[in-house]
C-alpha cells in the first residue's frame, strides 16, 4: 500500500501557495509585504535577517501561516483562506504539476495507491488530480485527513482494510513535511519515504532525497519486496538515495 501526499509530493508547483497567500495578505495590514515575502520563501531567496520560525518553515504553507499569525490575522481566517484558496484551483490551476514521470512510476507497481491530503473534498481537489493526471494510477483519495493529528488511524484503518497480511511494512509513506507523513509512519513500523525538498531533516526515514522523482526507484524496490527492502534501509536520521 503506498500512501501519497498531495502538495509538495504529488501536486507540485507554486500557484496553490500563492492563492493561500493572497488569500491570507487580505486580512493583514500589509499585504504586499506577506506576497513577496510568500515569492521569496517559495524562491528560497529569504534574507539572512528573516525569523528563523519563517526561514525554518516546513513549506510554503507553514511560510504563510507563520507570517499571516505575526501580521494579525487569526486562525479561523487563516482556516478560510486555506479552503477558498483549494476551491480556486479549479479555475486557476496555474503551475501545479507532478514530478516527472510520477504516472508512468504509479501504473507500473503493484500497491494500492492512495493520495491522503488536508485538502477539503470537493471540487477543487478533484480538479487538482484532474489538472494533474493521477485519475487512473490513483485507487483511494482520503481528503480532510487532519495530519498530523489523526494520521495515526489513517495508517491503522489502511492496514486493517488490506486484511491480517498486511505487516507494516507493506505501507509505505511518501511526504515532504516529517511531522505530518512520516512521524506516524515510523511508529507504526511503516516505510516512511522523505521528499526533503528543503533540506529539514527533521527525523529519520528509510529513505529521503531532495525530490520525489530521486525516490523512484525505491518505491519500485519497495513494491517489489517490502520485506526485503525495510531489511535493506533500516531506519536512519539522514538516510539520503
Amino acid at each position: 500500500m503506498l500512501v501519497l501526499d498531495l502538495d509538495g509530493t504529488v501536486c507540485l508547483g507554486d500557484t496553490p501557495v500563492l492563492l493561500y497567500a493572497e488569500r491570507v495578505a487580505a486580512f493583514t495590514a500589509a499585504p504586499e509585504a506577506l506576497l513577496e515575502a510568500t515569492e521569496a520563501f517559495l524562491g528560497q531567496r529569504l534574507p539572512e535577517t528573516a525569523p528563523k520560525t519563517l526561514t525554518g518553515a516546513q513549506d510554503g504553507y507553514e511560510a504563510v501561516k507563520i507570517m499571516g499569525l505575526t501580521a494579525g490575522a487569526s486562525e479561523e481566517q487563516l482556516s478560510a483562506a486555506y479552503v477558498s484558496s483549494r476551491a480556486a484551483i479549479s479555475e486557476h490551476p496555474g503551475d501545479i504539476h507532478t514530478p516527472e514521470g510520477l504516472v508512468d512510476l504509479l501504473g507500473g507497481i503493484d500497491a494500492h495507491r492512495v493520495v491522503l491530503t488536508n485538502s477539503p473534498g470537493g471540487s477543487g481537489l478533484d480538479a487538482i488530480l484532474e489538472h494533474l493526471g493521477v485519475r487512473d494510477v490513483v485507487d483511494e483519495v482520503l481528503a480532510d485527513a487532519l495530519k498530523p493529528t489523526r494520521m495515526i488511524q489513517h495508517l491503522d484503518a489502511l492496514l486493517g482494510a488490506a486484511g491480517a497480511a498486511a505487516a507494516p511494512e507493506r505501507l509505505m509513506s511518501v511526504g515532504d513535511i516529517w511531522r505530518n507523513d512520516l512521524a506516524p509512519a515510523v511508529e507504526r513500523g511503516c516505510v516512511a519515504a522523505y521528499v526533503d525538498a528543503f533540506d529539514r531533516r527533521q527525523g529519520p526515514a528509510h529513505v529521503r532525497a531532495g525530490s520525489f522523482v530521486d525516490l523512484y526507484p525505491a518505491v519500485s524496490d519497495w513494491s517489489n519486496d517490502p520485506s526485503s527492502f525495510i531489511a535493506a534501509h533500516p531506519l536512519k536520521e539522514s538516510v539520503q538515495c
